[in-house]
Protein backbone atom coordinates (compact mmCIF):
# COMPACT_ATOMS: atom_id res chain seq x y z
CA UNK A 1 0.00 0.00 0.00
CA UNK A 2 1.56 3.06 -0.85
CA UNK A 3 1.48 5.25 1.75
CA UNK A 4 0.42 9.64 1.29
CA UNK A 5 3.66 10.55 3.16
CA UNK A 6 5.53 8.62 1.14
CA UNK A 7 4.17 10.61 -1.66
CA UNK A 8 4.47 14.36 0.07
CA UNK A 9 7.94 13.57 0.89
CA UNK A 10 8.90 12.94 -2.98
CA UNK A 11 7.20 15.77 -4.05
CA UNK A 12 10.07 18.07 -1.76
CA UNK A 13 12.26 17.06 -4.20
CA UNK A 14 10.76 18.93 -7.34
CA UNK A 15 11.81 22.59 -7.02
CA UNK A 16 10.46 25.79 -9.17
CA UNK A 17 13.64 27.65 -9.59
CA UNK A 18 11.43 30.77 -9.78
CA UNK A 19 10.59 30.87 -6.39
CA UNK A 20 13.59 29.24 -5.04
CA UNK A 21 11.91 26.51 -3.64
CA UNK A 22 10.73 23.02 -3.39
CA UNK A 23 6.45 22.51 -4.21
CA UNK A 24 5.34 21.35 -1.05
CA UNK A 25 7.36 24.29 0.58
CA UNK A 26 5.46 26.71 -1.89
CA UNK A 27 1.91 25.20 -0.85
CA UNK A 28 1.17 24.04 -4.56
CA UNK A 29 0.29 20.60 -3.68
CA UNK A 30 -3.75 21.31 -3.41
CA UNK A 31 -4.54 17.33 -2.62
CA UNK A 32 -3.32 13.91 -2.41
CA UNK A 33 -5.68 11.00 -3.18
CA UNK A 34 -3.81 7.17 -3.26
CA UNK A 35 -6.07 4.39 -4.48
CA UNK A 36 -4.51 1.37 -4.06
CA UNK A 37 -1.06 1.53 -5.85
CA UNK A 38 -2.77 4.63 -7.99
CA UNK A 39 -1.54 8.25 -6.87
CA UNK A 40 -3.98 11.06 -7.93
CA UNK A 41 -2.35 14.96 -7.38
CA UNK A 42 -3.94 18.65 -7.37
CA UNK A 43 -0.97 20.59 -7.88
CA UNK A 44 -1.68 24.81 -7.69
CA UNK A 45 0.42 26.75 -10.21
CA UNK A 46 0.93 30.62 -9.49
CA UNK A 47 -0.61 31.21 -12.80
CA UNK A 48 -2.16 29.61 -15.67
CA UNK A 49 -0.21 30.66 -18.14
CA UNK A 50 2.96 29.69 -16.11
CA UNK A 51 5.87 28.87 -18.62
CA UNK A 52 7.40 25.93 -16.21
CA UNK A 53 3.73 24.65 -15.72
CA UNK A 54 4.78 21.13 -18.69
CA UNK A 55 8.37 20.90 -16.66
CA UNK A 56 6.44 20.43 -12.85
CA UNK A 57 3.94 18.39 -13.86
CA UNK A 58 6.79 16.01 -15.43
CA UNK A 59 9.01 16.11 -12.85
CA UNK A 60 6.40 15.70 -9.95
CA UNK A 61 5.43 12.45 -11.94
CA UNK A 62 8.45 10.88 -11.92
CA UNK A 63 8.93 11.87 -8.33
CA UNK A 64 6.32 9.95 -7.22
CA UNK A 65 6.36 7.06 -10.01
CA UNK A 66 10.15 6.36 -8.15
CA UNK A 67 8.05 5.09 -5.05
CA UNK A 68 8.05 1.47 -4.77
CA UNK A 69 4.57 0.10 -5.55
CA UNK A 70 3.30 3.23 -7.06
CA UNK A 71 1.36 1.99 -10.11
CA UNK A 72 -0.75 5.07 -12.41
CA UNK A 73 0.26 9.00 -11.63
CA UNK A 74 -2.38 11.43 -12.26
CA UNK A 75 -1.93 14.82 -11.61
CA UNK A 76 -4.29 17.39 -12.33
CA UNK A 77 -3.01 21.36 -12.71
CA UNK A 78 -5.01 24.09 -11.33
CA UNK A 79 -3.69 27.77 -10.21
CA UNK A 80 -3.76 29.78 -6.68
CA UNK A 81 -6.07 32.00 -6.02
CA UNK A 82 -5.49 35.48 -4.82
CA UNK A 83 -5.36 35.11 -0.81
CA UNK A 84 -2.82 31.73 -1.87
CA UNK A 85 -0.69 33.95 -3.80
CA UNK A 86 -0.33 36.67 -0.88
CA UNK A 87 0.46 33.82 1.54
CA UNK A 88 3.15 32.59 -0.80
CA UNK A 89 4.37 36.32 -2.16
CA UNK A 90 4.57 36.83 2.10
CA UNK A 91 6.55 33.41 2.23
CA UNK A 92 9.02 34.07 -0.26
CA UNK A 93 9.82 37.49 1.21
CA UNK A 94 10.31 36.19 4.56
CA UNK A 95 12.58 33.52 3.54
CA UNK A 96 14.65 35.93 1.24
CA UNK A 97 14.91 37.91 4.51
CA UNK A 98 16.68 35.02 5.95
CA UNK A 99 18.68 34.01 3.69
CA UNK A 100 20.28 37.67 3.02
CA UNK A 101 21.65 36.96 6.81
CA UNK A 102 25.41 37.16 7.03
CA UNK A 103 26.41 33.85 7.21
CA UNK A 104 29.34 33.06 10.04
CA UNK A 105 32.67 33.41 9.29
CA UNK A 106 33.37 29.96 10.59
CA UNK A 107 37.10 28.94 10.76
CA UNK A 108 38.45 31.25 8.12
CA UNK A 109 40.65 33.97 8.74
CA UNK A 110 40.09 35.93 5.21
CA UNK A 111 37.50 35.31 2.82
CA UNK A 112 38.47 37.52 -0.51
CA UNK A 113 36.36 37.44 -3.45
CA UNK A 114 38.14 37.67 -7.10
CA UNK A 115 35.78 40.24 -9.45
CA UNK A 116 35.36 41.85 -12.65
CA UNK A 117 32.18 42.27 -14.35
CA UNK A 118 34.22 41.57 -17.54
CA UNK A 119 33.80 38.81 -19.24
CA UNK A 120 37.39 36.76 -20.18
CA UNK A 121 40.28 39.36 -18.29
CA UNK A 122 41.11 35.98 -16.36
CA UNK A 123 39.74 36.32 -13.27
CA UNK A 124 39.71 32.39 -12.35
CA UNK A 125 43.90 31.96 -13.63
CA UNK A 126 44.20 35.00 -11.37
CA UNK A 127 42.31 33.21 -8.33
CA UNK A 128 44.14 30.34 -9.05
CA UNK A 129 47.64 32.37 -9.11
CA UNK A 130 47.17 34.00 -5.86
CA UNK A 131 46.02 31.05 -4.40
CA UNK A 132 48.63 29.14 -4.96
CA UNK A 133 50.93 32.14 -4.38
CA UNK A 134 49.42 32.17 -0.55
CA UNK A 135 49.97 28.81 -0.32
CA UNK A 136 53.45 28.06 -1.00
CA UNK A 137 53.74 30.66 1.97
CA UNK A 138 52.49 27.84 3.88
CA UNK A 139 48.88 29.63 4.28
CA UNK A 140 45.98 27.22 4.22
CA UNK A 141 43.75 28.18 1.36
CA UNK A 142 40.65 27.30 -0.10
CA UNK A 143 38.97 27.86 -3.36
CA UNK A 144 35.60 28.32 -4.20
CA UNK A 145 34.38 28.56 -7.22
CA UNK A 146 31.17 30.63 -7.38
CA UNK A 147 31.01 30.77 -11.58
CA UNK A 148 28.13 27.87 -11.55
CA UNK A 149 27.62 28.40 -14.68
CA UNK A 150 30.91 28.17 -16.22
CA UNK A 151 33.31 27.19 -13.79
CA UNK A 152 36.79 26.36 -14.31
CA UNK A 153 39.05 26.41 -11.45
CA UNK A 154 39.27 22.22 -11.44
CA UNK A 155 40.55 22.17 -14.65
CA UNK A 156 43.31 25.14 -14.15
CA UNK A 157 44.15 23.10 -11.30
CA UNK A 158 44.02 19.29 -12.87
CA UNK A 159 41.28 18.04 -10.39
CA UNK A 160 38.73 15.95 -11.22
CA UNK A 161 38.15 14.19 -7.72
CA UNK A 162 33.96 14.71 -6.56
CA UNK A 163 33.55 15.40 -3.31
CA UNK A 164 32.12 13.47 -0.74
CA UNK A 165 29.73 13.23 2.48
CA UNK A 166 30.77 12.90 5.71
CA UNK A 167 28.82 13.11 8.89
CA UNK A 168 26.62 15.29 6.80
CA UNK A 169 29.44 17.54 5.50
CA UNK A 170 30.66 17.49 2.12
CA UNK A 171 34.57 17.30 2.00
CA UNK A 172 36.37 19.15 -0.82
CA UNK A 173 38.83 17.26 -2.73
CA UNK A 174 42.32 19.00 -2.58
CA UNK A 175 45.18 20.18 -5.09
CA UNK A 176 48.66 18.68 -5.55
CA UNK A 177 49.72 21.32 -2.87
CA UNK A 178 46.68 21.23 -0.50
CA UNK A 179 44.28 23.75 -1.46
CA UNK A 180 40.72 22.95 -0.93
CA UNK A 181 38.63 23.26 -4.02
CA UNK A 182 34.58 23.25 -4.73
CA UNK A 183 32.65 23.50 -8.01
CA UNK A 184 29.82 22.67 -9.72
CA UNK A 185 31.67 20.56 -12.20
CA UNK A 186 33.14 18.34 -9.57
CA UNK A 187 29.90 18.26 -8.84
CA UNK A 188 28.40 16.83 -12.11
CA UNK A 189 31.68 15.02 -12.80
CA UNK A 190 30.98 16.48 -16.50
CA UNK A 191 33.19 19.17 -17.29
CA UNK A 192 31.08 19.47 -20.77
CA UNK A 193 27.67 19.41 -18.94
CA UNK A 194 25.40 22.64 -19.13
CA UNK A 195 24.17 23.71 -16.08
CA UNK A 196 21.14 25.33 -17.04
CA UNK A 197 20.09 27.02 -13.46
CA UNK A 198 17.79 30.77 -12.86
CA UNK A 199 18.83 33.12 -10.60
CA UNK A 200 17.55 31.42 -7.04
CA UNK A 201 19.35 27.49 -7.84
CA UNK A 202 21.98 29.50 -8.48
CA UNK A 203 22.22 31.43 -5.07
CA UNK A 204 21.32 28.68 -3.57
CA UNK A 205 24.34 26.32 -4.78
CA UNK A 206 27.14 29.31 -3.65
CA UNK A 207 25.10 29.30 -0.33
CA UNK A 208 25.15 25.60 0.01
CA UNK A 209 29.06 25.75 -1.10
CA UNK A 210 29.73 27.85 1.72
CA UNK A 211 27.97 26.10 4.24
CA UNK A 212 27.67 23.00 3.47
CA UNK A 213 31.39 22.36 2.63
CA UNK A 214 34.25 21.26 5.73
CA UNK A 215 36.65 24.05 5.11
CA UNK A 216 38.13 23.00 8.25
CA UNK A 217 40.15 25.70 9.66
CA UNK A 218 42.14 28.04 6.59
CA UNK A 219 43.75 30.96 6.57
CA UNK A 220 42.26 32.42 2.93
CA UNK A 221 39.25 31.42 1.05
CA UNK A 222 39.14 32.92 -2.24
CA UNK A 223 35.58 33.40 -3.77
CA UNK A 224 36.04 33.03 -7.90
CA UNK A 225 33.23 35.30 -9.08
CA UNK A 226 31.55 34.79 -12.72
CA UNK A 227 31.05 38.09 -14.50
CA UNK A 228 28.50 40.27 -14.60
CA UNK A 229 26.04 42.25 -11.29
CA UNK A 230 23.59 39.80 -11.12
CA UNK A 231 22.68 36.63 -8.89
CA UNK A 232 26.03 35.01 -7.77
CA UNK A 233 27.49 38.40 -6.83
CA UNK A 234 24.77 39.85 -5.21
CA UNK A 235 24.61 36.59 -2.97
CA UNK A 236 28.38 36.43 -2.72
CA UNK A 237 28.00 40.26 -1.34
CA UNK A 238 25.28 39.87 0.68
CA UNK A 239 25.48 37.21 2.68
CA UNK A 240 29.17 36.06 2.88
CA UNK A 241 31.38 37.80 5.44
CA UNK A 242 34.30 39.20 2.70
CA UNK A 243 37.18 40.55 3.93
CA UNK A 244 37.00 42.58 0.68
CA UNK A 245 37.37 41.89 -2.96
CA UNK A 246 39.78 42.04 -5.61
CA UNK A 247 39.16 43.66 -8.82
CA UNK A 248 40.74 42.02 -12.32
CA UNK A 249 40.61 44.40 -15.32
CA UNK A 250 42.36 44.22 -18.60
CA UNK A 251 44.21 47.60 -20.27
CA UNK A 252 41.04 48.44 -22.51
CA UNK A 253 39.19 50.90 -22.22
CA UNK A 254 35.58 48.85 -22.26
CA UNK A 255 36.65 46.73 -19.88
CA UNK A 256 37.49 49.39 -17.35
CA UNK A 257 33.66 51.04 -18.02
CA UNK A 258 32.11 47.18 -17.98
CA UNK A 259 34.82 46.49 -14.51
CA UNK A 260 33.61 50.13 -12.98
CA UNK A 261 30.09 48.48 -12.65
CA UNK A 262 31.85 46.03 -10.74
CA UNK A 263 33.26 48.26 -8.52
CA UNK A 264 30.49 50.58 -7.84
CA UNK A 265 28.21 47.62 -7.05
CA UNK A 266 31.02 46.09 -4.46
CA UNK A 267 30.67 49.96 -2.88
CA UNK A 268 27.11 50.31 -2.75
CA UNK A 269 26.63 46.82 -0.69
CA UNK A 270 29.87 47.76 1.60
CA UNK A 271 32.26 45.71 0.55
CA UNK A 272 36.18 46.90 1.15
CA UNK A 273 37.77 46.58 -2.01
CA UNK A 274 41.74 45.77 -1.26
CA UNK A 275 42.96 46.94 -4.87
CA UNK A 276 43.01 46.40 -8.29
CA UNK A 277 44.88 43.90 -10.48
CA UNK A 278 45.30 44.38 -14.57
CA UNK A 279 45.81 41.12 -16.11
CA UNK A 280 47.29 40.58 -19.67
CA UNK A 281 48.87 44.08 -19.35
CA UNK A 282 51.34 43.64 -22.09
CA UNK A 283 53.39 40.87 -23.78
CA UNK A 284 57.72 40.51 -24.02
CA UNK A 285 58.45 40.02 -27.52
CA UNK A 286 60.10 36.38 -27.28
CA UNK A 287 63.35 37.44 -29.34
CA UNK A 288 63.90 40.94 -28.61
CA UNK A 289 62.43 41.48 -24.96
CA UNK A 290 60.55 44.28 -26.33
CA UNK A 291 57.55 45.29 -23.93
CA UNK A 292 54.44 45.05 -26.00
CA UNK A 293 50.99 46.77 -24.91
CA UNK A 294 49.55 44.55 -27.25
CA UNK A 295 45.53 45.84 -25.89
CA UNK A 296 46.61 49.62 -25.93
CA UNK A 297 47.56 52.10 -23.04
CA UNK A 298 47.69 50.58 -19.31
CA UNK A 299 44.75 51.68 -17.15
CA UNK A 300 44.42 49.79 -14.41
CA UNK A 301 46.68 52.08 -12.05
CA UNK A 302 44.48 55.09 -13.42
CA UNK A 303 41.45 53.10 -12.34
CA UNK A 304 42.68 52.25 -9.18
CA UNK A 305 43.43 56.21 -8.60
CA UNK A 306 40.21 57.62 -9.92
CA UNK A 307 38.35 55.18 -6.60
CA UNK A 308 40.99 56.14 -4.67
CA UNK A 309 42.54 52.11 -3.90
CA UNK A 310 45.25 50.29 -4.51
CA UNK A 311 46.82 49.10 -7.68
CA UNK A 312 48.39 45.85 -6.70
CA UNK A 313 50.06 45.18 -10.04
CA UNK A 314 50.03 43.98 -13.80
CA UNK A 315 50.52 40.33 -14.99
CA UNK A 316 51.73 40.15 -18.57
CA UNK A 317 50.33 37.73 -21.20
CA UNK A 318 52.22 34.78 -20.73
CA UNK A 319 51.90 31.82 -22.97
CA UNK A 320 53.41 29.59 -20.40
CA UNK A 321 50.93 30.68 -18.40
CA UNK A 322 47.97 29.58 -20.54
CA UNK A 323 49.72 25.98 -20.68
CA UNK A 324 49.48 25.64 -17.06
CA UNK A 325 45.93 26.38 -17.02
CA UNK A 326 45.10 24.19 -20.37
CA UNK A 327 47.40 21.25 -18.47
CA UNK A 328 45.93 21.62 -14.88
CA UNK A 329 50.04 22.34 -13.59
CA UNK A 330 48.98 25.64 -12.49
CA UNK A 331 50.88 24.97 -8.99
CA UNK A 332 54.24 24.48 -10.93
CA UNK A 333 54.30 27.87 -12.43
CA UNK A 334 56.02 30.67 -10.78
CA UNK A 335 55.80 34.75 -11.50
CA UNK A 336 57.35 37.36 -9.45
CA UNK A 337 54.84 39.51 -10.46
CA UNK A 338 51.98 37.44 -9.31
CA UNK A 339 54.26 36.55 -5.70
CA UNK A 340 54.41 40.51 -5.53
CA UNK A 341 50.63 41.13 -5.76
CA UNK A 342 49.91 38.04 -3.73
CA UNK A 343 52.15 40.14 -1.10
CA UNK A 344 50.59 43.12 -1.42
CA UNK A 345 47.27 41.60 -0.91
CA UNK A 346 48.41 40.14 2.54
CA UNK A 347 49.78 43.65 3.49
CA UNK A 348 46.42 45.54 2.87
CA UNK A 349 44.36 42.41 5.05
Amino acid sequence: MVDKDDVLEALKSVVDPELGMDIVAANMIRDIKVEGNDVKIVMALTSDSCPLASRLKEEAEVAVKSIEGVGKVELELTTMNEEELKALSAKIKARSAHLLEKLPKKDIKKIIAIVSGKGGVGKSSVTALIATTLSKRGMRVGILDADITGPSIPKIFGVNTPPFVLEGKIVPPTSKNGIKLISMNLITGQQEAPVIWRGPLVSSAIRQFYIDVDWGELDYLLVDLPPGTSDAQLTVMQILPLDGVVVVTSPQELANLIVSKAINMSTMLGVPIIGIVENMSYVICPKCGERINLFGEQRGRMLAEKINTKFLGSIPIDPDLSAACDSGSIEDYSNATVQAIAERIVESL
